[in-house]
């Protein structure tokens, strides 16, 4: 019997060894489930793999409350902190080989030896056979961070295990706001190359990308928040992948697989960090492009004029409510000149707008190529003759496009209107509802979004007060753009029914004050009288024909004696 009993543990040992490698002794064990804190996050971790399990925001406000929560817990007033992933939906492993075996190990099936854990650090060791060999996960929270250091220690073992080590490191993101639809929209997987810009993969649909070396950090891109893997000497070739996932708990499956150093010491850093433009950039590397404040014009519009002004307004205590309206003032305020300038444009092109229709009647019917020039010719002189500039109206408005795009981009991705709420709104960072419909509109939802309908009516209305604006007939073959304009709000109610209240709260207190402005400026410093007595001055004046004149007249003549 103990004969057969020693040949059994020497076939178990020899199974293990298959299996396992130098690491048939870390193959049995019993599971320690420990955690590390500070006073931003909390980190659970398993010494099965020896890897983090869990990490929660657990930041707390002015009255002891977490921070950060999910919706549900916002709304329901519980008192829990914020969980970016769980055990059960995560791993990260390293893919060891042994130098005999063929079959690779993966660290995950490990189960490691707790060396140290205290507040702030614990140390896992996976011992190879000996206790002067070992695989070592050196975990340390730093005070008042979100950073956690990973540093990997191949202690005595290089020579054990092959030169190709894979990190691999995956979670389904767990949905933490009001509409996981919405938050898979803005989730994704993105990646920095020292020396280069980040990038990313496509927030709409599944992707995957293979990534050549010297990769700087890569992040796991939650809607408010993110999960960076960080080196800063550089990670190896990688794989990554995200796909979109049906349930409404998840977000999205992330996954990554990159190769590293076997050998030595390779220290590493993950990051659980909300995803605010200030914290991200007190860390190195431009963490901060995280945040899709748009390209590059609408990123520097946001960066240095939204944001800095939206920070200030909130520094002084006021509501969400009050500073969006305040900012909306703000902003108003910068473009008056190009409004201005915009409106004159329009006035003046509406007062030769009889003379136009003169000329286009002249020439109706006519499709020959050189009825076109001279109709472009006589278009041209009166432009010249009446001061009347066809491009003003449009430059102001070019100019002032990079700003309303820019806030396109920056309050969906505000960190500071989540769990902002104003009047009917809880919370502004997602979409307000003052009816649930209890069954699904097809490109619309579930629900009524007031804030939504309030911003399409006043585009409407602002759409009609400047309608009797729009100059010229329409061209044959062309849209008619009044009706293209009036459409425009239905169109708006349905894209923005389910986007962030705070951005249809700020379109609609743009609207109303255009109107304001629009009347204001009609009212009182428009007189159309004097734009007509001063265009009728410029026709006397005795005006050389431009460049442009002179080769258009030029190329006419030319035609004219072609066709002769």
């Amino acid at each position: 019997l103990v004969i057969y009993q020693k040949l059994k543990e020497q076939k178990k040992k020899e199974d293990l060894i298959e299996r396992y490698g130098v690491f048939f002794t870390s193959a049995e064990g019993t599971e320690e489930i420990l955690e590390i804190q500070n006073n931003k996050i909390k980190l659970s971790f398993s010494s099965r793999g020896g890897r983090i399990t869990s990490a929660s925001m657990v930041e707390v406000d002015n009255n002891g409350s977490y921070k950060y929560k999910t919706y549900d817990n916002f709304i329901n007033e519980i008192n829990q902190p914020l969980s970016l992933f769980e055990k059960q939906t995560s791993f990260m492993s390293l893919t060891l080989v042994d130098n005999e075996k063929v079959v690779p190990v993966e660290t995950k099936n490990l189960f490691f030896k707790v060396a140290k854990h205290n507040d702030s650090s614990v140390v896992f060791r996976a011992y190879a056979n000996s206790t002067e060999k070992y695989l070592e996960f050196a975990y340390k929270l730093s005070k008042n961070s979100y950073d956690v250091s990973f540093n990997i220690d191949y202690h005595n073992i290089a020579n054990d295990i092959k030169p190709d080590v894979d990190l691999k490191w995956s979670m389904h993101g767990l949905s933490t706001e009001k509409l996981a639809s919405d938050e898979r929209n803005i989730c994704t997987v993105m990646y920095k190359y020292f020396g280069a810009t980040r990038d990313y993969l496509s927030e709409m649909s599944d992707e995957e990308d293979d990534l050549q070396s010297n990769i700087n950090w890569i992040a796991f891109k939650h809607k408010f928040f993110s999960s960076i893997l960080l080196s800063e000497d550089g990670l190896g070739k990688t794989k990554i992948v995200h796909r979109n996932l049906e349930d409404n708990n998840y977000t999205k499956s992330y996954a990554s697989r990159t190769s590293i150093p076997s050998m030595g010491r390779v220290p590493l850093k993950f990051l659980f960090v909300p995803n605010d433009y200030d914290i991200l950039e007190t860390y190195d590397y431009e963490i901060e492009d995280l945040i899709n404040l748009g390209g590059s014009v609408f990123a520097w519009v946001n960066r240095y004029l939204i944001d800095p002004v939206f920070k200030f307004l909130m520094s002084f205590g006021f509501s969400i409510g009050l500073v969006i309206l305040l900012l909306t003032i703000i902003i108003k305020i910068v473009i008056m000149p190009l409004t201005y300038k915009n409106y004159m444009s329009t006035a003046k092109t509406k007062v030769i707008k009889p003379e136009m229709n003169k000329i286009t009647a002249k020439y109706e019917g006519k499709t020959d190529k050189n009825a076109a020039m001279k109709k472009q010719q006589e278009t041209m002189a009166l432009y010249k003759q009446t001061g009347v500039n066809p491009l003003a109206g449009c430059i102001p408005m070019i100019i002032q496009m990079p700003i309303l795009i820019a806030v396109f981009r920056y309050f969906p991705a505000s960190l500071s209107l989540r769990h902002n709420g104003f009047l009917w709104a809880e919370d502004l960072s997602s979409f307000d509802s003052i009816l649930d419909l209890g069954f699904e509109i097809p490109f619309y939802g579930d629900h009524v979004s007031l804030f939504a309908l309030l911003m399409a009516g006043s585009t409407l209305i602002y759409t009609i007060t400047n309608s009797s604006q729009m100059t010229g007939p329409t061209q044959p073959g062309m849209p008619n753009m009044k009706v293209i304009m009036y459409f425009m709000p239905i169109m708006l109610i349905f894209f923005f029914n389910k986007y962030s209240a705070g951005l249809s709260y700020y379109y609609f207190c743009g609207n109303i004050m255009n109107i304001g402005i629009t009347w204001g400026i009609k009212k009182f410093l428009i007189d159309e009288d004097k734009i007509r007595a001063k265009i009728e001055s410029n026709k006397k004046k005795i005006k050389k024909k431009s460049r442009f004149q002179q080769r258009l007249e030029e190329v006419a003549k030319q035609q004219q004696k072609k066709r002769r």
